[in-house]
């Protein structure tokens, strides 16, 4: 009897001591919040590829802007663009230039030619510069004379054929360039003089006129006017008697000489009054400017 009771007495102590001992082995709680516990990052390895990570929005937006800069880089090349486009524009207005030009001597050569063919007495047609059917017939009528190819356009051959014999029309008949070379050097040592004529002074123009006069030759007064007479001659083409023009105190011709042959030519200058020069001096030769043909005797000139 003792034995049972003793047994059960055990049995009640030992249920009444296992709720605190559940007390005791649970957790403290607190009323207040509390952070959850940061979770570790699983370890990575390195044969295992990393799965890319989503990027936030601002950086995805920065992405999406790069490929608009990267379009605005061709505009910062719009300079050179324009550069180009510019010359382009400047070698083409060059060229509209240069057409320009080229026909503008063109006509002015056909109005030359028209002139001509009226001296020849073959055009009655006032001068102007522009082709047209009368003067396309006035041509092969002359090609034809002169037994050239008779096809009504002005080319080179056709152009100085005209110009010699017209020429040879109006130009100084008779009077041979040795003649007029040996009285040019009659007056050497005659004084320089601004505007003068006579023996006692001339001035350059004044004294080439003067030496065609003693050869009963005429020849306009100033030097720019004798500049139009006859026709034009290269310096390989120079023959004695023909003229020779010189820039000096203005532009254009402003001064005149009688070529002598070998080079040479005869002026009044105004250091040294009328004197034997050549065309090789570095003074003329800088300041050389033409020569034409008065003198029919010369002989038609072939280029």
């Amino acid at each position: 009897m003792k034995k049972k009771l003793a047994s059960m007495l055990a049995v009640i102590m030992l249920a009444c001591s296992l709720p605190w001992q559940a007390q005791a082995a649970a957790p403290i709680v607190s009323n207040k919040p509390h952070k959850a516990p940061m979770a570790a990052p699983p370890a990575v390895s390195e044969a295992q590829p990393v799965k890319a990570v989503p990027e936030p929005a601002a950086v995805k937006a920065d992405a999406a802007a790069k490929p608009a800069a990267e379009v605005k880089a061709p505009k910062q090349a719009k300079p050179e663009k324009k550069a180009k486009k510019t010359a382009k524009k400047k070698s083409k207005k060059t060229k509209e230039k240069q057409s320009k030009v080229q026909v503008q001597q063109s006509n002015w050569r056909l109005k030359v030619a028209q002139q001509k063919l009226q001296v020849l007495g073959f055009s009655d047609e006032r001068p102007s510069g522009r082709m047209t059917e009368a003067t396309s017939t006035a041509l092969k009528s002359f090609q034809k004379q002169h037994k050239l190819k008779a096809d009504g356009e002005l080319n080179d051959a056709t152009y100085h054929k005209l110009t010699w014999e017209a020429f040879a029309k109006e130009g100084i008949p008779k009077v041979k360039g040795k003649e007029i070379v040996s009285r040019a050097a009659k007056y050497k040592g005659v004084p320089y003089v601004f505007g003068g004529t006579t023996t006692k002074g001339f001035d350059c123009s004044g004294y080439v006129q003067y030496v065609f006069k003693d050869c009963k030759a005429k020849l306009p007064r100033l030097a720019d006017e004798q500049a139009l007479q006859g026709i034009f001659v290269t310096q390989k083409q120079l023959r004695p008697g023909d003229l020779v023009f010189f820039t000096t105190y203005a532009a254009g011709a402003s001064h005149v000489g009688i070529y002598a042959g070998d080079g040479q030519f005869w002026s009044a200058s105004s250091s040294k009054g009328v004197m034997l020069s050549s065309l090789k001096d570095d003074y003329w030769k800088q300041r050389y400017y033409g020569a034409r043909r008065v003198l029919i005797t010369n002989g038609e000139v072939y280029k």
